[in-house]
């Protein structure tokens, strides 16, 4: 049914004729976007921007950075100011950012805003021409004060999908108004404010959900890709353990895939170069009720462990056992390009566990569709899913594969 409704919206809605100066064309070669998050400053040492593979990325995305309100205005803010940006933290990120953008001019980086638990103040922020001035205001000024920045992603989840905070950390997703019509001018203005500010030059990326079903249709694309540099589609957590059955989180294709986000933006006359598609380096997981021949699709309930990074996943993959041997197995669909493990060892207590994943086929299978359909690159969440003691396996794949 809600795909249906969308699907009507499409039709039926007009969309508003926004006039103003419109983005430049993305660059024709693929590229790696990854995500860099700023707690991993709390985690282990996996928390330095010096310990990127800098020389293997075209863009880094650091999140997050949110709509804060400030005296009946609204500005842009660190979620965690002392990790970013403090001059008494000797590991804080932002000195770091200007260290590693003299050494690699070429790999660009931007702020992301918002994120699945900091886009609360969004809807409101662009409610108005003067509270979304306002925000765009304090854009410029960030921009201004790290010369470094080549732009901005804002990852607002998502635009026109109510949804209530689910715990204390969580702001939800409230809506305030038409999103749909405010999201597209509030990128139009920024767009306008950039050039104005700074002349053609810094970024303008868009986060997007890759549910055709749920939040994709429920924004403006046909309109507002004219005014960024890119869309960066989560093609991961399609399937996941809030569904009582197992599934694949980040197929490229079939039903509910990466494939039926790229061909929803396309019909909304979106440029291939302007779409990019995620693959994630982490995992989703169940615990099957019970062993069947099949694994995929059948009965399960969540994982108490919950999700691992990709690092871990690479040690199951190699502990994996041919079938008739009990322990750890792994499964690809060639037709969907999606991988799984499970476990059928009754004497582990990893027993019927299952988990969705990007396999190194299913990575390899993403980025030869890239090529095949002219898309602008790959996005990443998380970097460091991957494992950097066995020198970014993943990363490496991927930037050898998009650059050849």
């Amino acid at each position: 049914m809600i795909k249906r409704i969308c699907v009507l919206l499409t039709v039926v809605l007009v969309s508003v004729p926004f006039l103003g100066a419109a983005a430049e064309p993305a660059k024709e070669e693929p590229g790696v976007t990854v995500y860099f998050p700023n707690w991993n400053i709390y985690s282990d040492s996996r928390n330095d921007v010096g310990s990127l593979p800098w020389d293997r990325l075209d863009c880094v995305n650091h999140a997050f950075w949110k709509v804060v309100p400030a005296d009946g205005s609204f500005v842009l803010a660190s979620t965690d100011p002392w990790a970013d940006t403090d001059p008494d933290n000797p590991n804080a990120h932002f000195p770091q950012y200007a260290e590693y953008a003299e050494k690699y001019p070429d790999t660009k980086i931007l702020i992301s805003v918002g994120g699945w638990t900091d886009s609360g103040c969004f809807s409101e922020m662009a409610l108005t021409a003067e509270s979304r001035g306002s925000f765009i205001r304090s854009c410029l000024e960030t921009l201004d004060a790290w010369p470094f920045l080549s732009g901005l992603d804002i990852d607002w989840e998502y635009p026109g999908v109510p949804r209530e905070p689910e715990d204390d950390g969580d702001e939800g997703n409230p809506v305030a108004g038409d999103d749909r019509t405010n999201y597209t001018l509030l990128l139009k203005e920024l767009r306008e404010a950039l050039d104005g500010h700074f002349g053609p030059g810094k970024i303008l990326t868009v986060c997007a959900g890759a549910s055709v079903g749920y939040s994709l249709c429920m924004q403006d694309y046909a309109s507002l890709h004219a005014y960024v540099d890119r869309i960066n589609l989560m093609t991961y957590d399609m399937a996941g353990p809030w569904e009582e059955t197992t599934g694949h989180h980040t197929a490229l294709l079939g039903d509910n895939s990466a494939e039926t986000a790229v061909q929803y933006l396309l019909d909304q006359g979106v440029p291939a170069e302007k779409i990019a598609i995620g693959s994630p380096l982490y995992s989703h997981g169940w615990k099957m009720k019970a062993l069947t021949e099949e694994t995929v699709g059948v009965p399960a309930e969540p994982l108490e462990e919950g999700d691992l990074d990709w690092h871990k996943l690479m040690l199951l993959e190699q502990a994996a056992v041919p079938e008739g041997t009990p322990g750890w197995h792994t499964g690809y669909d060639d037709r969907k390009k999606a991988a799984w493990l499970w476990n059928d060892d009754p004497a582990s207590s990893e027993y019927l566990t299952f988990y969705t994943y990007e396999s190194a086929a299913s990575l390899e299978a993403k980025l030869a569709y890239i090529h095949e359909h002219k898309l602008g690159g790959l996005i990443v969440w998380q970097i460091h899913g991957d494992s950097i003691d066995d020198g970014w396996p993943m990363i490496t794949r991927m930037h050898n594969l998009l650059h050849p």
